[in-house]
């Protein structure tokens, strides 16, 4: 019988330690998170605000809601003290909390992502982003686990709110190959995927008249600029139809124009479409009744 156990050696050379001023990131002002595997190639596509569109569109990527109260709650290595020596028992973790002010329809969707391994983009207050990069050059969040916790009720001096804990899977990550580069755009431009619902305004064989409302029940505003495609009309057997597009009326409702419509059509977006990089996708088809 044999044991295999392979050691690394933790011996580092030490590094020159010259500097003139500290390159020092500000706070987290804007998380967002990615699958696993999700990377941009290059510094370059990592600063181009249009990568960052593609891949919310595609479902790769996810702004996050406005972190307040950031906490650091990182714990230290703990160690078994000998009698000669010190023996390392557990590693340390790094680990962050927030705490965003949500309405019901946003702590529903922050729920999706508990317990998820994802990897993480943070924002900061002065227009950095915090990320990892390998030895091909190539820009990736930090690999964290995300804890989502209960939504907290408003009181009189604090609006409803919840709390997120951001769990390191990796400290290291940071410290020996970060990368912190200035994007060539604010936070602020970056937004999620935006829920909306489609309400019919009317129907007969030739026209659907339709209304576009964001929020995640229909109570927000009317998005009016959807182009034509972005709207699209499917027959009882899913098939696609081809249809005249009309910008929204004064009361936002679009008009799609064609031939043959009855009951049961459908009028759907497009998956989810972009317009001048706001992000949209329906909640569910739209299925139109027909009055002569």
């Amino acid at each position: 019988m044999s044991v295999y156990q392979e050691c690394g050696n933790a011996e580092k050379g030490k590094a020159n330690t010259g500097a003139k001023e500290q390159c020092l990131e500000g706070i987290m002002t804007k998380p967002v998170v990615t699958l696993p595997d999700f990377k941009f190639d290059s510094i370059a596509d990592a600063k181009d605000i249009t990568k960052w569109e593609e891949a919310i569109a595609a479902k790769q990527m996810w702004p996050l809601y406005d972190p307040e109260e950031i906490t650091t709650a990182n714990t230290e290595d703990t160690f078994f003290e000998g009698r000669t020596q010190q023996y390392k028992t557990a590693n340390g973790k790094k680990i962050t909390t927030f705490t965003s002010m949500l309405g019901l329809c946003s702590h529903a969707a922050l729920t999706t992502f508990n317990g998820s391994d994802l990897r993480l983009f943070e924002f900061t207050e002065d227009g950095k982003v915090k990320g990892v990069k390998n030895d091909d050059g190539e820009i990736f969040g930090q690999a964290v686990k995300l804890n989502i916790g209960k939504r907290l009720d408003p009181t009189a001096d604090r609006p409803s709110s919840t709390l997120v804990t951001i769990n390191y899977l990796d400290y290291t990550e940071l410290e020996q190959d970060g990368a912190i580069f200035i994007p060539d755009f604010r936070a602020s431009e970056l937004y999620g995927i935006f829920d909306v619902h489609l309400v019919q305004v009317s129907a007969t064989a030739t026209n659907i008249k339709v209304r576009v409302l964001d929020g995640c029940a229909g109570g927000g505003g009317t998005v009016n600029s959807l182009v034509s495609g972005d709207l699209v009309v499917k027959d009882l057997t899913g098939a696609t139809q081809t249809v005249t597009f009309t910008a929204p009326d004064s009361t936002g409702a679009y008009t799609l124009t064609g031939t043959g419509f009855t009951t049961g059509f459908t009028v759907e977006l497009d998956g989810v479409v972009n317009v001048a990089g706001m992000s949209y996708e329906e909640l569910e088809p739209l299925s139109i009744t027909v009055t002569p």
